[in-house]
């Protein structure tokens, strides 16, 4: 057996874990496609440190929207009201620092008490009355939206406090060095190194607890991967004004639902009650609490992203709120969130609304008609869902397993196909030949029966149309009789589909061998083959 020259080893290996992880790294490969063809027509601005700051600044309250609203989708809800919630909640804050004079803790502390109250009663009416939570929460986006007007008085009122504007503008503390900032890329190299080292020590403990290890070329790639990202991401910051506070709020909130949703309890029940939620009742988890729980959460999310946005803006206006659940569900989506529930990473929801961010962003600075923004955003959205179909049952595979496997039962692989391409002929030919026998044979008793009658006619009135009627279809009946004798007999169509699907069988089967072929399956040969 030929050996696969290792340049074609690393690649098929490459491709193999791009197409058994494919829900994962498939929204990564569609950003990076977004951001190169973005930056050729932008000629680079797009990627540039100033444009590329603003936009992951201009994504924050977008990424930590769709945080909770990934769980959310996971346990098979949905949460419409979250954009005027989260609209209203920036506004009680703000009128009550700048115009009823409350310390931020206090209105902070206001609005969270609110949030729980709203996410208990949402949660209340989907887990126990039962009520379509698309029902309650579009209740609740009127409510909302209802209540942000009475907030603001129908007014733009600013942000002036210290507080919004540190939030909303301000960055970190800068230590300028030629062109950089050192803390921010100091922060980037640090976390270059720590990348290295956890994956070195995470390498080392599956090798010595006897985890299968993946290849060596495959890990120095990932780990190629992460340097470039964060080195490219801590460059861009470095260069323009360094991590914004923003940024540094989004990373707390993904990184503190990341670590729940993966090593914690409270996670695991989460993504149990939206895999199947009969079966976690069963089991003993509280499915009514964790709606509830789920719900909080999400209005948690709205806060944040509230108070983040209006001091962005440094106001608060009735204007805020329209789309924000949208770009939410689509991030999350986008993100590879499952629609059926069960299914769905924080970070990956994040990659979902940077990839909507980036095409809103990248399409202004291309000059493109704003008019066309809501088709490319909804056909992208469409797109993701189509994507999460069809990749839900997708099966693991190892291209170096199937191209040994194929180099060993290539002539049997071959020999197979041809013989069932070969009974797939013969079944539809015998299956044409019997159709048309079998309207033979039913014109035939058609004629026969016309015949009887009109010779039974005869007998008592004989005219001359009838004897030609008569003659006429004693010539059809030796035209069918002629017709019939030269098909033949009559094929055994189920004698035919039993060698089909016999052959079907046998030719699938090896096709199944080939596709679950793994590498190590031929090692022993390889060996002898040296």
């Amino acid at each position: 057996m030929k050996r696969v020259n290792p340049i074609s080893k690393y690649f098929l290996t490459l491709i193999s874990m791009f197409r058994t992880n494919i829900r994962d790294y498939g929204m990564y490969i569609a950003l990076s496609v977004i951001f190169i063809i973005f930056a050729i027509l932008t000629q680079g601005v797009f990627l540039g440190p100033i444009n590329f700051t603003n936009l992951l600044n201009q994504t924050a309250y977008v990424s930590v929207l769709a945080v909770g609203m990934t769980l959310v989708i996971v346990t098979r809800q949905i949460d419409l009201s979250v954009g005027f919630l989260g609209a209203f909640l920036g506004a009680y804050v703000v009128v009550a620092v700048e115009n009823q004079g409350q310390y931020v803790g206090v209105a902070l502390l206001g609005a969270l008490l609110i949030t729980i109250v709203v996410g208990i009663i949402k949660g209340f009416f989907v887990a126990n009355i039962k009520v379509p939570s698309f029902v309650v929460t579009l209740a609740g986006m009127f409510v909302f939206k209802g209540f942000l007007m009475l907030k603001t008085n129908q007014r733009t009122i600013p942000a002036t406090n210290a507080f919004f504007n540190k939030i909303g503008n301000g960055y970190l503390t800068k230590n300028i060095v030629g062109e950089l900032d050192v803390l921010t890329f100091g922060i980037g190299l640090a976390l270059i190194l720590i990348v290295i080292v956890t994956g070195i020590l995470k390498r080392r403990k599956n090798k010595s607890l006897g985890i299968k290890l993946e290849a060596l070329s495959l890990y120095i790639t990932k780990i190629i991967m992460m340097i470039v990202i964060i080195f490219f991401i801590s460059y861009n910051l470095a260069a323009y004004k360094g991590i914004s506070y923003l940024l540094l709020i989004t990373v707390f909130v993904v990184a503190i639902y990341h670590f729940m949703t993966t090593q914690t309890v409270l996670g695991r029940r989460i993504y149990a009650v939206g895999g199947n939620p009969d079966a976690a009742e069963l089991s003993g988890i509280s499915v009514k609490k964790i709606l509830i729980i789920v719900f909080i959460s999400m209005g948690i999310c709205a806060l944040i992203s509230g108070v983040m946005y209006v001091s962005m803006l440094s106001n608060t206006s009735p204007n805020h709120g329209p789309f924000w659940e949208l770009y939410a569900i689509a991030a999350a989506f986008i993100g590879g969130t499952s629609a059926s529930g069960g299914v769905g990473k924080v970070i990956n929801a994040v990659i979902g609304s940077i990839t909507i961010m980036s095409l809103k962003n990248g399409m202004a600075l291309a000059g493109v008609n704003s008019n066309i923004e809501p088709i490319v955003l909804g056909s992208v959205l469409l797109l993701a869902v189509v994507f999460d179909i069809y990749t839900r049952n997708i099966r693991s595979i190892d291209l170096v397993g199937v191209h040994y496997a194929k180099q060993m039962n290539k002539e049997k692989f071959e020999t197979a196909h041809k013989e069932f391409e070969i009974a797939n002929k013969e079944l539809v030919a015998a299956k044409k030949l019997y159709n048309k026998i079998e309207k033979l044979e039913e014109k035939l008793v058609l004629i026969n029966s016309n015949l009887e009658k009109l010779e039974s006619l005869s007998k008592t009135e004989t005219t001359e149309s009838m004897i030609n009627k008569i003659e006429k279809l004693k010539d059809n009946q030796a035209k069918m009789t002629v017709k019939l004798s030269e098909c033949g007999e009559k094929p055994n169509v189920i004698s035919f589909e039993y060698v089909f699907t016999s052959k079907q069988g046998t030719y699938n089967r090896i096709k199944d061998q080939i596709r679950e072929a793994k590498e190590v399956d031929f090692a022993g040969l390889l060996e002898t083959d040296k």
